[in-house]
């Protein structure tokens, strides 16, 4: 309880020294590691709208995500404050052992169990906003909102999609302005990002927003099909720094006092080969099958957090069970060429604040994630040529935080943030409270003058 009275006072505290509280724009770059931006000469990349949060403004030399380092979880820890474990997005999907949700995500935002900033930003009178976020599907406290879904990837999608929208016929609307349909959120390419933008736009032209949230993905689908730091991922990036000058823009227009945030979830190491780590626990009875493809019954499950594997059992009690896990992964690790770098216990994933249902946690070797085949071959040439879900401790997981407007100081580098410190700091930008956030903000303002 003191704790949580410290982070209040200190959000208050921050409030007091804006010279007025101001609207958000956070604007999410799936998959941006921070080097993008901060190395841009390094890399010939033309980009300069984000450059200028560097020269304008303050930014982090990187974020430690939350573990698993996969977007649904990260994306819920950026505006809550809280770890997975806490805020109940553990990793991207649900744990579905016998496959019945077939591959459901955590859409739903009433799957979330602490306060988010639409929540304390609605609370306090401000207008709320939100296009493409993850697990926003049902949010009551964002006023418009465009969520991010899909099931079949199908246009099929983009009628359950009006419906989802908030107020009803939201997206309606805007796609009888536009001329155009919107499009479903698994689709990450470049030209559905340049539709997300424009549909910002439209909702920041006719609103005037006092939060909201843009969740851009092309950048994340290019590195997993080509991989991270290469030609195709540079382009990408050039054509969403575009994007992100038109929102801001967008945004200033409406309001000179805008502070517009761009964060990441992850960021990306190159891959080669997928581990089919589900194999061998069929092999050892502890997942039986129906047929080649249909689990029939399990004793232990694994979970995926992309390069992580959670390991889950179905009895925690039974010993027998756990000493054959334990043997299980050892052996496997044991053998490099297996590509399994560690093997966390419950007591090291609780500390992590992910997986509170696990009582292991496989990290891969960087190169190396989980497939998803339950028979045949337990390594196969991978079909992604980059990856995230590392433990966050790898700096090559680190994601981006850059902010600036004008209570913002200008070219302050951050250094090593926490990704949970973003919450409560657009909170304090914002002028509303968030107490349940557990770390400070970072200090991003001016000096007091």
């Amino acid at each position: 309880m003191n704790a949580i009275r410290l982070v209040c006072f200190s959000v208050l505290l921050l409030v007091a020294h804006l010279p007025q509280a101001a609207p958000v724009l956070l604007i999410s770059i799936d998959g941006l590691h921070p080097a993008y931006v901060l190395e841009a000469d390094r890399h010939g990349l033309r980009i300069p709208n984000l450059r200028r949060f560097v020269s304008e403004g303050a930014y982090a030399r990187g974020v430690i995500a939350a573990v698993p380092t996969v977007t649904y979880p990260n994306h819920t820890t950026m505006v809550t404050g809280a770890a997975p474990a806490e805020h109940g997005i553990v990793s991207n999907t649900t744990f579905d052992p016998l496959h019945q949700n077939r591959e459901g995500w955590y859409w739903y935002a009433e799957d979330i169990r602490v306060p988010t900033l639409w929540k304390a930003a609605h609370s306090a009178g401000l207008s709320t906003l939100s296009v493409n976020w993850p697990v926003t599907v049902g949010a009551t406290d964002i006023d418009f909102l465009l969520p991010e879904f899909w099931r079949a990837s199908t246009s099929e999608d983009l009628k359950l999609l009006r419906a989802l929208s908030r107020p009803a016929g939201l997206q309606a609307s805007i796609e009888k302005s536009l001329g155009m349909a919107f499009v479903d959120g698994y689709t990450d390419t470049i030209a559905s990002d340049a539709t997300r933008t424009k549909f910002s736009l439209d909702l920041i032209r006719r609103q005037k927003p006092g939060f909201m949230a843009v969740h851009l993905v092309a950048l994340d689908g290019t590195e997993h099909k080509q991989g991270p730091f290469l030609p195709e991922a540079f382009a990408t990036l050039e054509q969403l720094d575009a994007m992100v000058g038109e929102l801001s823009s967008a945004m200033l227009a409406r309001d000179a006092a805008t502070v517009v945030a761009i964060v990441s979830d992850h960021g990306f190491i190159a891959t080669h080969t997928m581990v089919n780590l589900r194999t061998r626990f069929v092999s050892a009875g502890l997942i039986e099958l129906d047929n080649a493809t249909t689990v029939k019954d399990w004793q232990a499950q694994v979970w995926s957090g992309g390069a992580t594997a959670a390991i889950v059992l179905r009895d925690r009690t039974n010993e027998a069970v756990r000493t054959r896990v334990t043997t299980l992964l050892e052996e496997l690790r044991a053998d490099h060429r297996n590509g399994i770098a560690r093997v966390l216990n419950a007591a090291q994933i609780g500390a992590l604040g992910s997986f509170p249902e696990a009582d292991f946690l496989v990290e891969f070797s960087p190169g190396f994630y989980l497939g998803t085949a339950l028979q045949g071959e337990l390594l196969v040439p991978g079909t992604s040529k980059g990856t995230h879900g590392y433990l966050a401790e790898r700096p090559e997981m680190h994601a981006a935080f850059f902010i600036k407007g004008a209570p913002i100081a200008a070219r302050k580098d951050l250094g090593i943030i926490d990704m949970r410190q973003i919450a409560p700091t657009l909170a304090a930008v914002l002028g509303v409270p968030l107490p349940t956030a557990k770390l400070r903000p970072v200090p991003v303002m001016r000096e007091h003058e």
